[in-house]
């Protein structure tokens, strides 16, 4: 299944304190923001580390051009008002649609205005409502106690039964073992 086949996914999502809006290259707002948070030294070790090698304009924008009509991920930025605050995207693989994997982040002068979590609440709604995956799921640092305490409102819970399955399809590599892993797998049902 690659994005353009899915049927009712929305350009923009719309919610009280925030819009979701998908990516679109040549958008000078959302360069800046993602040159900010791939350079921020404090989130660097919750963020994807293939996210985070995009640290320079011109590395964002030739990663934005591929990001912004990908067959298997889906990316939206975060607007609060006129103004791009983070973003949100949810991703699966093409041999392996029985998960996709929900990521965000906000910008430092963003966070503490619950942009995350209603972000993440309007994605989460667009997905069940489409009814494509059986399990939504959310990679979450392990030191991340407020993105965890979040995901879990959202109706999330710890998954160490699906975290091997879907470590190994979406990474190619088998999960670490409890003790040593540095991210906690956190799923719920896509459906409604």
């Amino acid at each position: 299944m690659s994005s353009q086949k899915i049927k009712g996914l929305k350009k923009i999502i719309r919610g009280k304190n925030c819009n979701l809006r998908r990516f679109r290259t040549e958008e000078p707002q959302l360069e800046k923001i993602l040159l900010e948070l791939f350079n921020e030294v404090e989130i660097l070790p919750f963020l994807n580390r293939e996210y985070t090698s995009n640290n320079t304009k011109r590395k964002i924008r030739a990663w934005l051009r591929k990001k912004a009509d990908h067959p298997v991920e889906v990316w939206y930025t975060i607007r609060h008002g006129r103004i791009c605050a983070g973003y949100i995207c949810f991703k699966w693989r093409k041999h392996f649609d029985g998960a996709c994997e929900i990521s965000t982040a906000i910008g430092k002068d963003y966070r503490g205005l619950k942009l995350g979590f209603e972000s993440s609440k309007l994605m989460i709604d667009h997905l069940k409502s489409l009814e494509i995956f059986p399990h939504l799921v959310a990679y979450v640092h392990i030191k991340n106690k407020k993105a965890a305490n979040n995901i879990r409102k959202l109706g999330f819970a710890k998954s160490n039964r699906l975290h091997g399955l879907i470590t190994k399809q979406f990474y190619g590599e088998p999960a670490k073992k409890s003790g040593d892993r540095i991210y906690d797998l956190y799923a719920t049902s896509g459906k409604n």
